[in-house]
């Protein structure tokens, strides 16, 4: 019995070691991308730890994570192993914020209120609509709740809004959110960015075709970048998307107080407007750079909500900045799912609310616009469907992509709005286009 314990704990410590290994590079991401996750699930989605444990966390190797919450310093820890801890602290209005050099206390924090809830019409834009338990939109919707093994979910889908000529048809929620739940749009994020742009643009403060004359690229070719490059992610700058390894994206997520510093001094790998490359770096670079364009710091937080989403109705729609202040336009907008249905409804209404035009016309064409190099799959921060990815969805759809899953569909042709938020930890594991499907027949045949 002695020589089988000392095999049971040498196998164990073996595969402690084996493990420790594998992932030690990869431990200070690991312990920031939970911290994170932790902080801004807990201050903002106001879920509990199960949830975040069961859901948020609930993948390889985020399942040798461990973490506290300290509700009263506002603040999350993660570690694995109590290695590499890290910590990211929430400030109101601002969200989390992930600390790599800097402590809670340095972090950006704001002492003027950012967005301000109205009572008006637009707070009740989705009152009086009346949607159908038993219809096959019901049915076709309720598809993307069923699992395949309910002891093993992996489609793991909380939220289902379907919008049909600005009327709300279709609704649905897993058991732990409800319509007033924020949920994380993730790179969703990024089409916000370019909509900001987008008014700057058609206010006249900036021409997407002028090179950026970011100081730090003055001296090298990446001074040829233009705002469009960005926009189209042709820049022609070096970067690794990729979240399974110490890629360009998770150093600058999840171990930067600055993350559009950090995108920014990337240097550059080919000529602008030829090679497409997915990048939340440039993402980031923009709603950095976007600061320039106000006056003070208060301007710039408040410009998201006084010229969109207030303007919107979308009072629930936050932004989180980074450490030092600036907007994470990458990947860290929360909305609950009616608020995220009502930027794609915007979009079918060709940049239209209320009779008032918030971008121009022009603007919802560009960002449909395929960039150089993208194969028609990428526009200007959307994703676009003009070379028939989705076999079962009209050729001029356009959509909002984010992480674990996160789309916004936006039909123009049949006038239909999906969103589907969720926590889907592989690709593949929810057919969109199979799914995408049965609600266009659905709605085609009872609407």
């Amino acid at each position: 019995m002695k020589i089988l314990k000392w095999i049971i704990v040498a196998t164990a410590c073996c595969g402690f070691i084996a493990a420790v290994l594998t992932y030690y590079p990869k431990l200070v991401i690991m312990s920031g991308y939970a911290a994170k996750i932790v902080c801004s699930c807990t201050f903002i989605g106001e879920m509990d730890e199960e949830t975040i444990i069961n859901k948020e966390l609930n993948f390889k190797p985020l399942q040798l994570i461990s973490f506290k919450i300290d509700k009263n310093k506002k603040t999350a820890t993660a570690s694995v192993f109590g290695l590499y801890p890290k910590t990211a602290v929430y400030r109101e209005g601002l969200g989390c914020a992930l600390l790599t050099d800097l402590k809670a206390n340095e972090a950006f924090s704001s002492d003027f209120t950012l967005h301000e809830q109205k009572h008006d019409s637009l707070t009740h834009w989705f009152e009086n609509r009346t949607v159908s338990t038993t219809s096959s939109l019901a049915k076709a919707i309720n598809d993307a709740f069923i699992e395949i093994d309910p002891n093993s979910p992996t489609k793991n889908t909380r939220a289902v809004v379907v919008l049909h000529k600005g009327q709300l048809i279709g609704e649905q929620y897993a058991s732990e959110v409800n319509q007033d739940t924020p949920l994380l749009g993730w790179s969703m994020t990024k089409s916000l960015t370019s909509t900001l742009f987008g008014i700057l643009s058609d206010n006249g403060d900036l021409d997407i075709n002028d090179k950026t004359n970011i100081p730090e690229w003055q001296n090298d070719s990446r001074s040829e970048i233009t705002w469009k490059h960005l926009l189209q992610m042709n820049s022609g700058l070096r970067w690794k998307e990729d979240y399974a390894d110490l890629s360009d994206a998770v150093t600058m997520l999840f171990n930067s107080d600055a993350i559009g510093q950090y995108a920014k001094s990337v240097p550059a790998e080919s000529k602008p407007g030829t090679v497409w490359n997915y990048s939340s770096g440039t993402s980031n670079i923009l709603s950095s750079q976007m600061k320039n364009y106000f006056g003070s710091q208060e301007n710039y937080l408040k410009f998201p909500y006084d010229s969109l989403f207030g303007r919107l109705g979308m009072y629930s729609m936050r932004i989180e900045t980074d450490a030092t202040g600036d907007f994470v336009g990458s990947s860290y907008a929360w909305a609950t799912a009616r608020d995220w249905a009502k930027i794609g409804q915007f979009y079918l209404q060709n940049g239209m609310w209320e009779g008032e035009e918030i971008v121009s016309p022009e603007w919802v064409s560009f960002i449909q616009e395929p960039a150089n190099g993208s194969d028609q799959l990428y526009g200007g921060h959307f994703w676009i469907n003009s070379g028939g990815r989705f076999s079962n969805v009209p050729l001029d759809a356009y959509s909002m992509n984010g992480f674990h899953s996160q789309r916004i569909m936006i039909i123009p042709s049949l006038d239909l709005v999906i969103v589907r938020l969720g926590v889907t930890y592989k690709r593949g594991d929810f057919d969109f286009n199979d799914w995408y499907g049965k609600i266009i027949s659905a709605v085609e045949k009872d609407y």
